[in-house]
């Protein structure tokens, strides 16, 4: 397998061309010369040559990307940005900004259709979900990216697939089950010229290595990958090459070896802003001085880990950091213990003093929020109060109206039965009376007789419409629209106005009390219509649905204001207002 990979080493070294310069200055001087689109195919092509040159000016570089390319509506490009972006917040440790830009990514290729984007979005999202212990999410995303890969024949997005799988076994230590992925992705990044991803196909031979007790091959695939990556102008492979280095030396228990290492990584993550690999580093670079026997050395160390360690790893370094101090205090002479123990009563007297103030500081919200409740009920209890007395006065108001429009009914029954058939009576009284002295006269008879049987009939005429107005029976007998379509007859007989009714959807009857009161409504509408409208045409429209009815009044007069209206202090609105509340209505 060396004699293999060194050939192979030589192969892809080749295809190699010089690195470009993708430190901040030299990747903004490259910039200059290109126009906007052409800066974001830029930074889209080079993500990872800039952010293993400078996380820092690839994470600025990746946003403006994505925000120029959402400006101009460039979707595609856009998409790109976003994973990019969303891979350079992961590895700068910022995790929860990660997940958005990934989902992002993954809505803008799912729109444009592009199963490569795809795939590269679900490669990504697997290693951030392995990485946070959602082994599920993780499992799911490597199958989507396996599917898409297969379905475009796309080798290097497979070949990162097979990477993944082959490395969480690994991680697992299962080294059998990892070899036939580790194999079958050093053939596709083979196939493909992939020195990235070659970088990373040796560095899981080297875990299978040492796990075989291979130190020095183990270390020889770590040089192969190195190589590559120096080639390339990859520090951040390298930083995680140099890491590898040092932890495999921590495994063969070469402590000093593994110090010295863990100390060149340190600095290769720190000149590359790489805060994830220097918390890594920190982290293990404390546990060699553990065995090292320098726990003071480790303690320290430990410490400046926690700095940079996530919410993860909280319940991980609790236990380290509360082991690292018991062992360091062990050491520590007499007066520090004093000094200890003396903190120790100053932090007591804080807490009791803190307990105290935050005690207060409880009573007084306590009590405010007492009285908060207190002037909140008082509010409510007068706010209730006027509400009350605004129902009364309405009620007052509805009932006045009510009583206004009974005694104005009361008096035009009144002055129909004076004006009409009062003097209908008087003429009939003349005429029986003139029957009585002109009792030879028969043709006079005749004519008085005549004169009176008229004089009945109007009489029975008056009465019918009296008693029409008063309740017509057709309402009472049919209904609703019958008895409307004869008001309306009757109104067009006057001649002043021609009015039409029209039902769409609308057939059966109300409640009694429901028809009584749109007909009032109705009749009280037309009244004010022939006095104050100056309209010549009218039209009424029932339209049901099918739990109420829409009453629709169309007329071709001035109109009015419908606020103004609402607003009068009239009878004739107040009468209208209390029908409609009396059957829940509206206008």
């Amino acid at each position: 397998m060396r004699i293999v990979g060194l050939i192979c080493l030589m192969a892809v070294l080749a295809s190699i061309v010089c690195a470009q310069d993708f430190s901040k200055s030299g990747s903004l001087e490259q910039l200059k010369a290109l126009g906007e689109k052409e800066k974001v195919l830029f930074i889209n092509k080079n993500y990872y040559a800039l952010y293993s040159a400078d996380f820092t000016n690839a994470d600025s570089l990746a946003g403006w990307a994505a925000a120029t390319s959402k400006k101009n509506h460039w979707k595609k490009e856009e998409a790109d940005a976003q994973l990019n972006w969303a891979v350079i917040t992961y590895l700068s440790g910022a995790y929860d900004k990660v997940l958005p830009k990934y989902f992002k990514a993954l809505t803008l290729y799912d729109s444009l259709h592009d199963k490569r984007g795809l795939a590269k979005t679900n490669n990504e999202m697997s290693v951030f979900y392995h990485r946070t212990k959602n082994e599920e999410g993780s499992m799911k995303c490597l199958d989507v990216a396996e599917k898409y890969a297969k379905e475009i024949n796309d080798l290097e997005i497979l070949g990162t697939t097979m990477g993944h799988r082959g490395a969480y076994l690994l991680e697992e230590g299962k080294y059998k089950e990892a070899r036939p992925y580790i194999e079958k992705q050093l053939q596709l990044r083979l196939l493909t010229h992939d020195s990235i991803g070659l970088g990373y196909v040796y560095l899981d031979f080297a875990e299978v290595a040492i796990h075989e007790g291979k130190l020095n091959e183990s270390l020889e695939y770590i040089d192969l990958s190195s190589a590559i990556r120096k080639k390339i102008g990859d520090k951040q492979g390298l930083a995680v090459n140099t890491t590898n280095k040092a932890e495999t030396y921590f495994n063969a228990k070469q402590y000093s070896n593994a110090a010295y290492w863990f100390e060149e990584a340190l600095k290769q993550a720190k000149a590359i802003g790489y805060i994830d690999l220097i918390r890594h580093g920190y982290v293990y670079l404390s546990k060699t001085y553990v065995e090292l026997k320098d726990y003071k050395k480790a303690y320290e160390l430990d410490v400046v880990a926690d700095a940079y360690r996530d919410s993860l790893f909280n319940i991980e370094r609790a236990k380290v950091i509360h082991e690292l101090q018991a062992k360091y205090e062990t050491e520590i002479k007499d007066h520090k213990i004093l000094e200890l123990n003396i903190d120790n009563e100053l932090k007591t007297a804080t807490i009791e003093r803190n307990t105290i103030l935050i005690a207060a500081l409880i009573v007084v919200l306590v009590l405010s929020a007492i009285v908060f409740y207190l002037w909140r009920k008082r509010q409510l209890h007068q706010q209730e109060i006027v509400m009350q007395e605004q129902k009364m006065r309405m009620r007052e108001a509805q009932i006045s109206a009510v009583i206004d429009s009974q005694e104005k009914e009361r008096t035009r029954f009144a002055t129909d039965l004076h004006d009409g058939i009062g003097q209908l009576v008087s003429a009939l009284q003349i005429n029986v009376q003139s029957l009585k002295q002109n009792k030879a006269e028969f043709e006079l008879r005749d004519k008085l007789f005549t004169n009176s049987e008229q004089l009945l009939n109007d009489i029975y005429q008056e009465i019918k419409n009296i008693a029409f107005n008063l309740m017509p029976p057709i309402l009472v007998k049919e209904g609703l629209l019958p008895s409307v379509r004869e008001l309306v007859r009757k109104v067009n007989q006057a001649g002043k106005i021609k009015c039409t009714v029209t039902a769409f959807d609308f057939e059966g009857r109300f409640a009694e009390l429901a028809e009584i009161s749109l007909y009032r409504i109705i009749q009280e509408l037309i009244s004010n219509m022939i006095k104050y409208s100056t309209a010549t045409e009218a039209s009424l429209s029932f339209t049901g649905y099918s739990n109420e009815v829409v009453l629709t009044i169309d007329d071709n007069g001035m109109g009015y204001d419908l606020e103004k209206f609402k607003n009068s202090s009239g009878n004739g609105w107040r009468n209208i207002k209390s029908r409609l509340n009396l059957i829940k209505a509206s206008i």
